[in-house]
């Protein structure tokens, strides 16, 4: 069976910013498990931020530069995380993961812009970035069906 990273809050860990989970529904869950080993894992957490945590965003891409927001510097945390998420990936052989929508850390689409004000910009979290440049495919929540349908 292939492996799948999975966010650790789209299964229900209470590793959310504000101490709550994503968890996907339990029939998608489902169908996820009955296709995919799944590995669990929160970049933020495993970069050394406390849940829950103040919000961060990224208030510059190059150079990085991540913020929460009381405007202390976490970009080092987020690094970090992305680091050993990647570490995983390679350890266990995971060439796809279902990663969180509009995360920092996870997002493959879309962020918020650094002004803690709900905007959105298209640009990757920090550890789906430095994924996709080791040709690891990502998805989010909202494509499990792509996911699904994957070989």
């Amino acid at each position: 069976m292939k492996k799948l990273l999975v966010s650790s809050c789209l299964l229900g860990e209470k590793v959310k910013y504000n101490g709550k989970d994503n968890k996907l529904i339990a029939s998608q869950l489902e169908k996820i498990s009955k296709k995919y080993q799944i590995i669990s894992f929160c970049p933020e957490v495993e970069g050394g931020l406390p849940t829950p945590r103040v919000p961060c965003e990224a208030i510059s891409i190059d150079p990085l530069k991540i913020i929460n927001k009381n405007g202390n510097e976490k970009t080092k945390e987020f690094i970090l995380g992305a680091k050993k998420t990647l570490e995983l990936c390679k350890k266990e052989n995971i060439t796809i993961a279902l990663l969180k929508a509009n995360s920092p850390s996870c997002s493959s689409e879309y962020i918020y812009d650094g002004t803690f004000t709900s905007t959105k910009i298209k640009n990757d979290g920090v550890t789906s970035a430095l994924l996709k440049k080791h040709n690891i495919k990502i998805y989010d929540e909202n494509k499990i069906d792509e996911l699904l349908d994957e070989n």
